[in-house]
């Protein structure tokens, strides 16, 4: 699944690293020891951005981290993908290592786009999307490679059991979405994807993800089961629901909405603090969405 829940390691690396790298600079913000941090995850940096330019927040520091995802994109991957990105490991002597792995290829595509889309909102800057906009389309592109003939999205190319998770089809909806909004925005042409695909990804998680009897959404469905969520289980079940508000599948049902930011913090309102730093970074976020502060 596209989320990760931890962020920090224990195994050091020199101190001048961060300094360089634009991934590590962003998570360098939330560690406590800028020396703990052993990974590079693509989707937990997105997050962290997205949180950033929300607050607007180290713009700069954002608009090199978009540089150096373009530069570290896979022409292809293992699977025969190209667009998508790896995790990686910093080694000793302050290296960066790839370790052929993700989380998940819709996940990171649809949080990047997202991002990348927001960043554009902020700031206005065309030169960046224009002079990359061929990977742009590269990493969309993937969304819709990803999506099965239910309208939903799995993770990896040939999934385990055809797992679909709530989590990234949000992520991957908001993804096509700020992908055509980037679109409209800059006036770059495409002819790879249609607002009929964010439709259908959206209508699928509205139908397929939906739990009817326990109203609310499965956080997966695979071949074999669908997974009832638990309000009382914080990750993934009821923090996927809130997914469904912070990237708008729930923008036109207002007492949907409500009702799930109510039963969420019923159950765990009072421990956010212990959350990890990314989930919480999505909790907040959320909240500024439900206050209406939101930049999108």
């Amino acid at each position: 699944m596209a989320f990760s829940l931890l962020l920090y390691s224990g195994t050091g690396y020199p101190n001048d690293t961060s300094s360089s790298n634009p991934a590590l600079k962003l998570l360098a913000l939330y560690s406590p020891d800028v020396k703990s941090i052993k990974t590079i995850n693509p989707y937990i940096v997105n997050i962290i951005a997205i949180y950033e330019i929300n607050n607007q927040h180290h713009l700069k520091e954002v608009r090199d981290y978009i540089l150096w995802y373009f530069d570290h994109l896979n022409y292809p991957d293992q699977a025969g993908l190209t667009g998508s990105i790896y995790d990686y490991e910093i080694g000793e002597s302050g290296e960066l290592k790839s370790t052929d792995h993700y989380d998940s290829v819709d996940g990171y595509a649809g949080t990047f786009l997202y991002m990348l889309n927001l960043y554009y909102l902020q700031t206005g800057d065309k030169e960046l999307i224009s002079a990359r906009w061929e990977k742009i389309e590269d990493i969309a592109y993937l969304i819709q490679y990803l999506q099965d003939e239910d309208g939903l999205t799995t993770p990896y190319f040939k999934s385990r059991d055809n797992v679909k998770y709530l989590m990234d089809n949000c992520e991957a909806y908001a993804g096509i979405k700020s992908f055509n909004n980037l679109v409209e925005r800059t006036g770059m042409s495409t002819e790879l994807l249609s607002i009929e695909l964010e439709k259908k990804i959206k209508k699928a998680i509205l139908g397929t993800l939906s739990n009817k009897a326990m109203k609310n959404f499965y956080w997966a469905v695979d071949d074999k089961i669908k997974h009832v969520s638990d309000w009382k289980i914080l990750y993934p079940d009821a923090l996927a629901q809130i997914f469904t508000i912070f990237f708008d599948i729930l923008d036109e049902d207002v007492e949907k909405r409500k009702a799930f930011w109510k039963e969420f913090n019923k159950h765990h309102g009072d421990s956010i603090n212990n959350f990890p730093t990314e989930q919480l970074m999505i909790y907040k976020l959320t909240k500024k969405k439900m206050l209406g502060q939101s930049l999108n």
